[in-house]
């Protein structure tokens, strides 16, 4: 075992190597315009670059300058985290959205059926007078958090998550899971996968990028703008709610 003036003249050894490789890296691209560890410009980052591109101007003082109407926009997004995730992205959105459905299916495979018996506590009548019309607010809340993705903070995975509340909390006040709405659930998930998936290569067939935009923008800061966006916003919010819904399903139990 090593002693504790060891373990410290190792860490000592660590940290001059760390010190030396960062000063190294400053001193070669030092006189590099933009390549300084210390000096690179927001210019100079993709970030500013995709935020410029989506709101079309930003003026010298800072902020950016939206114009409603303009033309030109590269995907019409007015959330710039929408234009990351469901366009920039986009790949990485399908990979997680895939993660999700792995996760999922595990859960579900590995939670034995578990049959509600004779004597088990139910809800109070006031629990089951009052989920409807949370689950009402909740279902409302999801759908428009999912369709507004591309102009305020949300979209598919938060909206499909407040969707997927609403039934979660169906289930703990008591209800128990329908056989018809279990495949209903799987079949709403098989199908927006697929249907994300089309989008995917309609647009690999129509401009020859996987996922590339072929909807009109529309008008920036409407509602009917974002090209693509929507859409796949709307199929990724469909999958979540319903991978979610069909787990929690399968942890209340039931066939």
């Amino acid at each position: 075992m090593k002693t504790r003036n060891e373990i410290l003249i190792h860490l000592g050894a660590l940290l001059l190597v760390a010190a030396l490789a960062v000063a190294a890296g400053l001193a070669v691209t030092a006189d590099e315009p933009g390549l300084g560890l210390l000096d690179a410009g927001v210019e100079s980052r993709p970030s500013a670059r995709y935020v410029f591109k989506t709101v079309r101007a930003a003026p010298p003082e800072g902020g950016a300058v939206v114009e409603p109407g303009g033309k030109g926009y590269e995907n019409g997004a007015a959330n710039i985290v929408t234009a990351v995730v469901a366009d920039y992205r986009v790949l990485d959105t399908l990979g997680e959205v895939l993660v999700l459905f792995a996760a999922a299916s595990g859960v579900g495979l590995l939670i034995p059926i578990r049959r509600r018996s004779a004597g088990e506590r139910q809800a109070s009548p006031i629990v089951r007078t009052a989920v409807p019309l949370i689950m009402f607010l909740a279902l409302i809340t999801g759908a428009y958090i999912v369709l507004h993705g591309h102009l305020s903070p949300g979209g598919g995975f938060s909206g499909g998550a407040v969707i997927a509340s609403a039934f979660i909390l169906r289930f703990l006040a008591g209800r128990r899971p329908d056989p018809r709405g279990k495949r209903l659930l799987s079949a709403l998930e098989s199908a927006a996968g697929l249907a994300l998936l089309t989008v995917g290569l309609i647009g690999l067939a129509v401009s020859g990028t996987f996922f590339a935009g072929f909807m009109p923008q529309g008008t920036l800061g409407s509602f009917a703008s974002g090209g693509i966006l929507v859409i796949v916003y709307t199929l990724i919010g469909i999958k979540v709610a319903a991978e979610l819904s069909g787990l929690s399903a399968d942890f209340v139990g039931g066939k």
